[in-house]
């Protein structure tokens, strides 16, 4: 990697870095030598030197900072930030710390969907929240409440906080946008119309009453109807009607040859 690229590199990890790091450290992050980092950390802090934000060299262990020679501005523009009242989402964050402390940032985040650096940030300003080690993750941190909070709200403990089961019992949800009147009878509408329309298709789509001929267009056809009103489960076909048309037939034969022996 170029000296230039470098520098810049480093420069962007020690800004989003939560703490000081030392030169082996980053040199093993970036999988580059560590004399390479040392040359890029010194060329880095000469070139911060009279800008806003310089870099802190504390015994080996580097970190950005804000210059000394604007500390009277930075402290008057907390200071006035800490004077605004918490924000909705702020309050937010607070309050799934105090009920679920320790808690990491990603645990916040995914519980929100959002991101919630800037209120983390806010609140650990004002000292309502602090920063403990993570037990299980050395890389990251836990949130949880501090002793000013209880103080702000009048507690001893921080079991003394209202139950969450009851607070979320006294939230009224937004109701749910229900079907109008209109809706349903439109509805109910529609569905009498198709129930009318589908004896007119049957009716129409159906042979004539005649004896069964055997043709296979026919038979194709009642076939189709059946297929189609199968689903709606109605029954309307034309072959009780042929059983009933045979039998009748049959009935007469046989009359008639009674007639004939009794003639004879």
């Amino acid at each position: 990697m170029e000296q230039e690229q470098l520098t810049k590199t480093l420069e962007a990890m020690l800004f989003v870095a939560a703490k000081p790091f030392r030169a082996k450290e980053l040199a093993k992050i970036l999988e580059i030598d560590i004399k390479e980092i040392q040359t890029a950390l010194e060329l880095l802090c000469e070139q911060r030197k009279e800008s806003g934000i310089v870099v802190l060299n504390n015994d080996g262990e580097y970190q950005l900072a804000t210059n000394s020679l604007f500390s009277t501005q930075v402290k008057n523009f907390l200071n006035a930030e800490l004077r605004e009242k918490l924000t909705d989402a702020t309050i937010e964050v607070l309050a799934i710390i105090a009920y679920r402390q320790p808690i990491s940032k990603a645990e916040i985040e995914a519980i929100r969907g959002v991101n919630s650096q800037y209120s983390l940030r806010n609140l650990l300003m004002r000292g309502l929240i602090e920063k403990i080690s993570n037990p299980s993750d050395a890389r990251s941190f836990l949130y949880q409440t501090t002793t000013e909070l209880l103080m702000h709200l009048g507690l001893s403990n921080v079991n003394d906080l209202p139950e969450f089961e009851k607070l979320v019992a006294q939230i009224k949800l937004p109701n749910t946008p229900a079907i109008t009147n209109a809706q349903e009878s439109s509805n109910a509408h529609m569905s009498k119309e198709v129930e009318a329309v589908i004896p007119i298709v049957i009716q129409e789509e159906q042979p004539t009453q005649e004896p069964d001929t055997g043709q296979p267009e026919e038979t194709l056809k009642v076939q189709e109807i059946i297929t189609i009103i199968e689903p709606v489960e109605i029954i309307a076909t034309t072959e009780p009607k042929t059983e009933e048309t045979d039998a009748t037939e049959e009935d007469v034969d046989e009359d008639d040859d009674e007639e004939d022996d009794e003639e004879a």
